[in-house]
């Protein structure tokens, strides 16, 4: 069976806007489907047996099958049962993203470079310092405070 693809539990709800069959309300046990499509079954079979109830039942009807993965008919038991298949939901904007400065360097490649920058990126050890601080760079003091275009 597919790794995407989960059965559902008998107590299980489903909610489905449009589209739905054998069931008047949107929304609706798993176990209230299989009744109601063991019912629509039962109306159409002249001879109803509780051996034919092994398709919706736990127990599963008995059953060979001849499967692409094994050579030859296998024995079992089959049984009707609901799947549910997720859509793959986009991760949420503040899990994906950078920190935003981050972000904003890599995404905005026009964006204002400070001279640190620059001499970081052309490989120089000694970037220059402010002229009008003498206590170095204000990036140094306060990297968490300057905007990102300082």
């Amino acid at each position: 069976m597919p790794k995407d693809f989960d059965l559902l539990n008998d107590d299980e709800v489903l909610f489905v806007r449009s589209g739905r069959v054998l069931m008047p309300n949107a929304t609706f046990k798993v176990s209230e489907f299989l009744d109601a499509l063991a019912q629509v079954v039962l109306e159409q079979e002249v001879e109803w047996s509780e051996e034919q109830e092994g398709w919706f039942n736990d127990r599963g009807q008995p059953c060979e099958v001849l499967r692409f993965s094994t050579q030859g008919w296998q024995r079992g038991r089959v049984r009707l049962r609901l799947e549910f298949c997720p859509i793959e939901e986009r991760p949420k904007l503040l899990q994906e993203s950078l920190p935003r400065r981050e972000a904003a360097q890599r995404e905005d490649p026009y964006r204002r470079q400070s001279r640190e920058d620059v001499y970081r990126r052309e490989g120089y050890s000694n970037a220059p310092r402010d002229p009008y601080d003498p206590r170095g760079s204000r990036e140094e003091i306060y990297p968490e405070i300057l905007p990102d275009d300082y």
